[in-house]
């Protein structure tokens, strides 16, 4: 329950958490030390100066941050802060409430169509952050309580700007989780940047919207990274020739081609493939198309040596089944993409489940933890999730809790509801959050910096089929390793 008064103190206080078997790491000791000059800068005074005669309890300032590895850079953040409501100078006194504050956040989301099931676990994971955060703060003492306001998207472009638009209008300067899709976050990035609205998007992958310093922000990985740890596998499985399918917007394009693109490098061979509009889909049209591909890669490199890739939605389970009695299709293997991983949809259809397992049908996505080992808080948030959807949430929609939290430890340090200065902070509150067991440090355009990927496939249960965690691809090194 230590006092912290005096800026050579808290120096050191960040020195001793760099210290390792007594030797500093100076990296590490200048990354954290950056938001010392930042919220000086903010506030237009010395560190000195905001510091003196302004202790603060650590108990206190613990309650409402979790995840974030460095208590001393959340504690300055208190002592930069005139009038802050934890400031106390024994324990036994009770904590000042302040001025009733609430901090609204909007949330575009996919909550019917095409890709709902991920917009309804994304809906519940930060529902289950918003309750976490406000019992933090009501334990705290203080009366701020963060709330976030939903509007669907339903997988239209239009409909996402005529949202962000609301919401602006509204007053909400903040989103969180959504929008869904990338062409959606892509829509309304022209108004987030002219408006400074701030995004901390947890869906949208594609690399387009890879750019350094505008409003969005992306807890994940972009799809460079996914193509890569696509191609890998198919390399690993011994596939020689692909034929693609993939759905026409930002994302399907993107990624079709970030994948083209690596597995060439590694020396397969792609086909043309079939792209097809999403919405009212011929899916035998497409799957006849995509055989046609297949029977001359077949010839060529042997059933094993072939393979589909499809980036679609959860309507993967209507290209299952038109595949299904297509012999051709059934001889060789099927991979898919991180919006296709974990669908109900396939495991629910017992004919598309069938053709999963047939094709050993494997999907990558975005890992907390490994394939063999994930974090027990991700464990339990998952569960939660389940709860209030009924299906396992991949780790995407995990991801939204992190947004929210880490939304919140920005404004912790501000106490202003501006989403410029939360932009300015975003990147060194992130640098130090690990709660769910991933890091969440970002890359030069605002994205994720990196992330293994765990490979999904639909196994038969004794009531049925279920998805099961196969394979991780790890970054650091670019390879695959299998589930004991």
């Amino acid at each position: 329950d230590g006092v912290l008064d005096e800026p050579d103190l808290l120096y050191q206080d960040l020195r001793d958490f760099c210290t390792y078997n007594g030797r500093v790491n100076t990296h590490q000791l200048k990354k954290h030390c950056l938001i010392t000059r930042c919220l000086s800068n903010i506030h237009s005074t010395s560190i000195s100066t905001a510091m003196k005669h302004r202790p603060i309890s650590i108990n206190s300032a613990s309650a409402i941050f979790w995840g974030c590895k460095l208590h001393s850079y959340i504690l300055l953040g208190f002592l930069l802060l005139p009038g802050f409501l934890f400031i106390s100078c024994k324990k036994s006194d009770p904590l000042p409430v302040p001025i009733s504050n609430e901090v609204r956040l909007g949330a575009i989301l996919d909550l019917t169509g095409l890709y709902s099931e991920e917009g309804l676990a994304g809906k519940a994971a930060t529902e289950a952050a918003i309750a976490d955060l406000n019992q933090r703060y009501q334990m705290a003492g203080s009366a701020v309580r963060f709330s976030v306001r939903y509007k669907d998207a339903a997988m239209d472009t239009a409909k996402a700007l005529a949202a962000a638009r609301e919401f602006y209008n509204e007053g909400i300067r903040l989103l969180v989780s959504g929008p869904s899709i990338s062409s959606e976050l892509k829509a309304i990035k022209p108004f987030l940047d002219a408006n400074h609205m701030l995004a901390l998007n947890c869906f949208s992958t594609t690399p387009v919207l890879a750019i350094p310093d505008d409003y969005i922000f992306r807890l994940i990985t972009d799809d460079n990274v996914q193509g890569k740890a696509t191609a890998r596998m198919m390399f690993t499985d011994g596939i020689k020739a692909m034929v693609p399918v993939w759905c026409i917007d930002t994302y399907g394009n993107g990624l079709a081609q970030t994948v083209k693109e690596q597995f060439t490098a590694m020396g397969g061979t792609v086909y043309s493939g079939v792209s097809y509009a999403t919405g009212s889909v011929n899916y035998t049209a497409v799957i006849q198309s995509a055989a046609q591909q297949v029977t001359q890669a077949i010839a060529t490199y042997g059933a094993s040596g072939v393979a589909v890739l499809l980036i679609s939605f959860q309507d993967a389970a209507d290209f299952f089944k038109a595949a299904a009695s297509v012999g051709e299709m059934g001889q060789i293997k099927w991979y898919g993409c991180d919006a296709n991983t974990k669908k109900v949809t396939v495991t629910d259809d017992p004919e598309a489940a069938t053709f999963a397992v047939k094709v050993r049908f494997a999907a990558p996505i975005m890992a907390i933890g490994t394939a063999s080992s994930v974090p027990q808080a991700a464990v339990s948030l998952a569960a939660r999730v389940k709860a209030v959807t009924g299906s396992d949430p991949d780790d995407m929609a995990l991801t939204a809790y992190d947004a929210v939290i880490i939304y919140s430890q920005c404004y912790n340090l501000i106490q202003k509801y501006d989403a410029t200065l939360i932009k300015t902070l975003l990147p060194s509150v992130c640098a130090s959050y690990n709660y769910l067991g991933i890091s969440r440090t970002l890359n030069a355009a605002g994205d994720l910096a990196t992330a293994n990927y765990i490979f999904w496939t639909v196994n038969p249960t004794p009531g049925g089929w279920a998805w099961e965690s196969y394979c991780t691809w790890f970054a650091d090194g670019d390879y695959i390793i299998l589930k004991p």
